[in-house]
């Protein structure tokens, strides 16, 4: 799948895992987290290694719309809810302090990425959305760096907006590569194409595999692969679901003077990407449900025809962000069971300055520092969020029982050329596609992550987990964890 940063990205030719490894730290994830991780261990002269199960900076965070703000719809008005005003305060705080970090780390490294400052308008027409900009002007008002305003601009219309200044967009791409040179520049041993099959504890190290064939043996590990993959230790697959939204970009004559985000159904974003080229997106799911009938990509197209008729439309992609239900990170030990790993995830939609400042957070774990306890691991979350909480139960209901009650037989001569359906075949609760007229791929109907059912979700031409939102492509190769090993093939 293309986006526009895809131009941008570059073969570092890194070798693969190919030889038994000890290390005194594994990070596992190659995206903005694990390679932040990795720079700021570079910093302090740590030994590690980090893989990748792709090539690096491929994954999520190359994806992304790339607004770096503070100004995150909505949620500082939720934490205070689901918390209290002290840790919606703090959360503020840190994400401050994250913006500044990427500032800085630009500067400081002359990192050449499109940087480009802008302010950050979240608006909204609909009462219960402007009780909300209120509400968070009132609670972050103290901070004196955000503005309640009117409606100021030609393009958009609102009753009411705040107004973040000083914010910024960038090249997401261009800056992870700057970062990976800035990592083999200083011999940093970094590894691609090895994907984490299996994870053992031995005694107070790891023995981890890598591609079912090799082993690394580190004494700690820095998990910042998207998702959880070890289950079901501290049952984070019951406090994190996973989000899908999309995104389009636009050639147009339209000029907009900040970026905006629309808190008003259908919710959306938009930023500027150069002279001629905005991205808009947003249209956020639970990811694995049934979207017949949805075409999320044509509501945001529908948008932009709304704001250019003669817009050209151009790039189309998805992305998947982790939301924990009582929308504050994980960033600190695994669990109990398992305190030499650490666990980097949960940023939601705000991947960029989370992840500088939970680096800075992993850093103080392993020198034993203090760190923000406000991402604790041990945390009570299941009824921070109730109805959170009790969606994801349903969910997992459904992916592990129900859905696997109903299976129907199917002719496959009714399937499309180039469409999935879940179907009974040869008694089999299966997978099947079909690739041209007298090709099918059939596959087993059980994500390798834990067991759930999945779905076919014949916009973007993937199976899709009905629980935990692992996503494979049409063949069964895994795309998004948490599930680290391919769908398995029907004899």
């Amino acid at each position: 799948m293309e986006t526009i940063w895809t131009k941008d990205y570059r073969d570092f030719n890194l070798p693969m895992v190919n030889e038994d490894i000890e290390i005194p730290i594994l990070i596992i994830g190659g995206g903005i987290a694990g390679l932040m991780c990795a720079y700021n261990l570079m910093k302090i002269n740590k030994k590690f290694i980090l893989i990748d199960a792709q090539k690096l900076a491929r994954g999520v965070s190359a994806y992304s719309t790339a607004q770096v703000s503070i100004a995150h719809d909505n949620l500082y008005d939720e934490i205070k809810n689901k918390h209290k005003t002290k840790i919606a305060l703090e959360y503020y705080e840190s994400q401050l302090e994250g913006l500044q970090i990427i500032k800085d780390i630009i500067k400081e490294e002359k990192i050449s990425c499109d940087y480009q400052e802008e302010s950050t308008i979240i608006h909204a027409k609909e009462d219960k959305n402007l009780i909300t900009i209120i509400n968070q002007y009132n609670l972050l008002k103290r901070y004196g760096n955000i503005n309640l305003i009117k409606s100021k601009s030609k393009t958009f219309k609102y009753k009411l907006a705040l107004e973040f200044p000083n914010q910024f967009i960038f090249n997401p791409v261009k800056y992870m590569n700057c970062i990976i040179d800035i990592l083999i520049e200083h011999k940093c041993e970094l590894y691609e194409n090895s994907r984490v099959t299996k994870i053992k504890k031995i005694s107070n190290r790891y023995e981890v595999m890598i591609n079912d064939d090799y082993y690394i043996y580190p004494d700690k590990i820095i998990m910042a692969c998207h998702y959880p993959i070890k289950n079901p230790d501290n049952l984070y697959f019951a406090k994190i679901y996973q989000s899908k939204s999309y995104a389009v970009s636009f050639k147009t004559k339209l000029k907009i003077d900040a970026n905006y985000v629309c808190l008003d159904e259908p919710y959306f974003y938009i930023r500027k990407y150069d002279k001629e080229t905005l991205i808009i997106g947003g249209c956020d799911h639970f990811t694995g449900i049934s979207t017949k009938n949805k075409n999320y990509y044509e509501l945001l197209i529908k948008k932009i025809y709304e704001l250019d008729k003669n817009a050209i439309i151009g790039y189309k992609w998805f992305t998947q962000d982790c939301m924990p239900i009582d929308s504050l990170p994980y960033v600190g030990y695994y669990s109990y069971s398992n305190p030499n790993i650490i666990l980097v995830t949960g940023f939601q939609k705000w991947g960029f300055t989370n992840s500088h400042i939970a680096a800075k957070n992993v850093v103080n774990i392993l020198n034993d520092s203090p760190d923000n306890y406000l991402f604790k691991t041990h945390r009570w979350t299941l009824l921070r969020d109730l109805k959170s909480t009790l969606r994801m139960i349903i969910h997992s209901v459904n992916g592990l029982i129900i859905s696997k009650l109903n299976v129907s037989k199917h002719d496959l001569n009714n399937i499309k050329i180039g469409s999935g359906k879940v179907m009974k075949y040869k008694g089999i609760n299966s997978l099947v596609y079909r690739e041209s007229e007298n090709e099918f791929i059939i596959l087993k109907n059980k994500c390798t992550h834990m067991g759930c059912s999945l779905i076919w979700n014949d916009i973007d031409k993937v199976w899709e987990s009905k629980c935990h939102g692992s996503i494979f492509d049409k063949y069964g190769k895994v795309i998004y964890g948490p599930a680290t090993k391919d769908l398995e093939k029907v004899d």
